[in-house]
């Protein structure tokens, strides 16, 4: 559905939010976050459906496991995220989507702001947007990328 400024309104979005590590990110911020991304993701369908996903924050610590297990990467990471769906297609059938999971390391986000001098609440929201796009079936690629900074763009 489409509102008088040419976005589209999606009927539901729903976001579980598991913030183990007490992260300084409200949930509000991260459905803004969420509607934004789905918005501009181009994909069409998504503004029939009810959507949901969850989200973890986690320690450097578990995160680094977690990659390790599913990635075979013995690291820490921002991001990692894990889909419902492996195909586009599949998401189409169904009237209620629940994307999946996106685990963040919230700490790894700060240290990286940090280094690179940009602001901690601007890459939360590229690292989200860019969970998201992957539990969507994004690749990483110029697309995806362009993306994430116009979310970014968006909320400052």
């Amino acid at each position: 559905m489409d509102n008088a400024d040419g976005k589209i309104e999606f009927m539901k979005i729903k976001l579980e939010l598991n913030n183990k590590e007490k992260a300084p990110v409200k949930k509000p911020y991260l459905q803004k976050i969420s509607k934004i991304t789905l918005a501009k993701c181009g994909i069409e369908f998504l503004a029939e459906k009810n959507i949901s996903f969850s989200v973890a924050f986690v320690s450097e610590k578990e995160i680094k496991k977690i990659n390790r297990i599913y990635r075979k990467k013995n690291v820490s990471t921002d991001v990692l995220s894990f889909s419902e769906y492996g195909k586009k297609e599949e998401m189409e059938k169904e009237a209620e989507l629940f994307l999946g999971e996106i685990v963040m390391c919230y700490n790894y986000i700060k240290k990286y702001a940090r280094e690179k001098n940009m602001d901690t609440k601007n890459e939360v929201a590229n690292v989200f947007s860019h969970g998201i796009l992957h539990l969507l079936g994004f690749r990483h690629s110029q697309k995806m990328f362009f993306i994430q900074k116009e979310v970014v763009n968006s909320i400052k």
